[in-house]
């Protein structure tokens, strides 16, 4: 077997993992409210589609899959470690690390970014006070699901440039809402890439909403028939 015929092989294998790992989105990330009761998201405002993504990175074959692709993604930015923010990227990015070291010969370093520094034990004062692990430059951050870019860019990239020295190239995820972030990343110079789209799934969303409003219909209609009175 050829070069060529190897890597139609692998190609091949990923798009085939990419389908299957879409499906279990389907199953366990994205969640859709009742009609009358919509999701209350971050920003503050509502929304009648979640997606839930700890549902997938906390599933074996999800964490798999998902490890797999993104580290295949990373790989394209010749880099020595991969981290983001506390606490959806703690998993992705440990599994990132284990699968690079288990499938390649410069196994990549992991680390993540609180939300909060610490307040006790070694480097617990100044810009470190941030970080568990090792970050080594230059850094991908990996992420679960992006939606302005903002957080990412405050609480993550910003926070790793204070350390000196340091300088991250990209930013990887499993799903952009499309709602800015990319124009933002390439703003500051990073490329962005994600697993998914937010249009990937409209479709299905948008059916899922619809057979939820018709069941909110139907159970409103019975309410209001008329009740037969025994004679």
């Amino acid at each position: 077997m050829n070069n060529i015929h190897i890597l139609e092989k692998r190609r091949k294998n990923l798009v085939n993992k990419k389908k299957i790992l879409e499906d279990l989105i389907k199953r366990k990330v994205i969640l859709i409210s009742d009609h009358d009761k919509p999701f209350k998201l971050s920003s503050g405002v509502t929304s009648h589609h979640y997606y839930n993504s700890k549902n997938c990175i906390l599933d074996p074959q999800g964490l798999d899959l998902i490890s797999e692709l993104l580290l295949k993604e990373v790989r394209k930015f010749n880099v020595n470690s991969v981290g983001g923010l506390e606490t959806g990227s703690i998993p992705m990015v440990s599994a990132i690390c284990l699968k690079s070291s288990l499938t390649e010969s410069n196994p990549l370093s992991a680390f993540f970014v609180r939300k909060e520094p610490k307040k006790h034990g070694p480097q617990s004062d100044g810009p470190w006070a941030y970080f568990e692990g090792n970050p080594i430059s230059p850094i991908v951050i990996v992420d679960d699901v992006i939606t302005t870019g903002n957080s990412v860019i405050d609480k993550t990239v910003d926070r790793i440039k204070k350390l000196g020295n340091m300088e991250v190239v990209g930013i990887v995820c499993i799903i952009d809402r499309e709602q800015g972030a990319e124009r933002l990343f390439k703003k500051h110079n990073l490329e962005f890439y994600s697993l998914f789209k937010h249009s990937n799934f409209k479709e299905y969303i948008a059916k899922k909403i619809m057979e939820k409003k018709k069941i909110y219909e139907q159970n409103q209609t019975k309410k209001v028939e008329p009740q037969s009175i025994p004679l």
